[in-house]
């Protein structure tokens, strides 16, 4: 089941840019200046809360990798 956006209305006292949501959500952006290649896969940083991603050729998601927990 893919995950539903919040709306602004489920978080009243908390103001939070709609990216941030999704970032929340496991649906990250990447910056295309860090994008590299190596071998088959895309690694990048996210443009709003800078975690390492990774993105396989067959794949358009983007994966989080790194060390996690920061």
């Amino acid at each position: 089941m893919p995950l539903q956006r919040a709306s602004a209305a489920s978080f009243p006292d908390r103001h939070v840019k709609a990216n941030a949501v999704d970032c929340e959500n496991g649906r990250h952006s990447a910056i295309t200046a860090s994008k590299v290649e190596i071998g088959g896969v895309v690694h990048a940083r996210c443009r709003h809360c800078g975690c390492e991603l990774m993105r396989f050729g067959a794949s358009r998601r983007w994966f989080r990798t790194g060390e996690m927990g920061r």
